[in-house]
């Protein structure tokens, strides 16, 4: 029960950031402006953080869950590039259903969830997993989303974009079992990745504010992406990875991982770079509603 309370705990921030716009505290100027603090930030820092702990992971399982999540993402690319093609004829919004049902919001809500099911113990094992979702969100996700391409000139500019080069110190902190780094520098780094997730989901909940009733209800295309994202693709993971041998314990929280909602950098990629958000707000608001049921029978299915 307790990874119910946690979904519900958090929608109910989306609901603030919903009631903010709807009194004025909120737009899409603020939001575009907020959205790129977390981008090249806060959400870098609570990267950061997840590593820096005084206690390391069991190393046994630091190479399986790489492989794994590697793998995982290697797969939803070919997914995410193929699979909106068989779905809709409207090219508009191809991208943006791939990074939908690629991305789920590993770092801001798959943290707690995470904990809440397999314990604490379990935040630093997800902070692993999310190392190549990290990767693949700014290399393949941002494409997605603009449009841009694969085009060798544009992933260059990724590879060295905040959020990766925060995922590479952590590989790096990880690799040579670094630890105990001084509260001087791990506090800080901690209270700026704090804010990640109260403001991603308060930009979720303006965005959805400014979208009429009958738009936040979805469409066809937008419960077909829900499905996919939140039943389909993380129970097709599992099976994949716990028939070929892996860890139960990794595969297990590979699979809750990749079951949460869209990923909050939809939304802000599409505020960032001038695409359209209705589509992605409104399946971010689906699956977060959804979720709460979803996540609770895939913990019970993996368990």
């Amino acid at each position: 029960m307790d990874n119910i309370y946690v979904m519900i705990m958090l929608f109910a921030i989306v609901i603030v950031g919903f009631a903010a716009c709807k009194l004025g505290y909120m737009n899409e100027e603020f939001d575009k402006k907020l959205s790129g603090i977390i981008v090249d930030i806060t959400c870098p820092a609570l990267i950061l953080s997840s590593v820096m702990g005084d206690s390391l992971p069991d190393r046994e399982l630091i190479i399986p869950l790489i492989t794994i999540s590697t793998i995982t993402y290697i797969l939803l690319t070919f997914v995410a590039v193929c699979l909106p093609k068989l779905i809709t004829k409207d090219t508009s919004v191809r991208g943006v259903m791939g990074f939908a049902i690629m991305f789920g919001n590993v770092g801001f809500i798959g943290y707690p969830i995470v904990a809440a099911i397999f314990g604490t113990e379990a935040i630093f094992y997800a902070a692993i997993l999310n190392i190549p979702n990290t990767f693949f969100i700014f290399a393949v996700g941002k494409s997605l989303i603009t449009g841009d391409g694969f085009n060798i000139k544009a992933t260059a500019r990724t590879l060295v974009c905040p959020g990766l080069l925060a995922a590479y110190a952590s590989i790096l902190i990880v690799t040579f079992g670094i630890s105990g780094i001084p509260a001087v520098v791990s506090r800080p780094v901690s209270m700026l990745g704090n804010v990640t997730v109260p403001a991603s989901l308060m930009i979720i909940g303006s965005s959805m504010a400014r979208l009429p009733l009958h738009d936040m209800l979805g469409n066809r295309k937008v419960y077909v992406t829900a499905a996919l994202r939140l039943i389909v693709v993380p129970v097709f993971i599992f099976f994949l990875f716990s028939l070929s041998g892996f860890p139960h314990f990794a595969t297990s929280i590979n699979a809750i991982i990749i079951g949460m909602p869209v990923a909050s950098y939809g939304t802000i990629f599409c505020l960032r770079y001038g695409h359209d958000t209705t589509f992605i707000t409104e399946t971010t608001f689906i699956t977060s509603v959804a979720s709460i049921v979803t996540i609770p029978l895939l913990g019970m299915m993996v368990g």
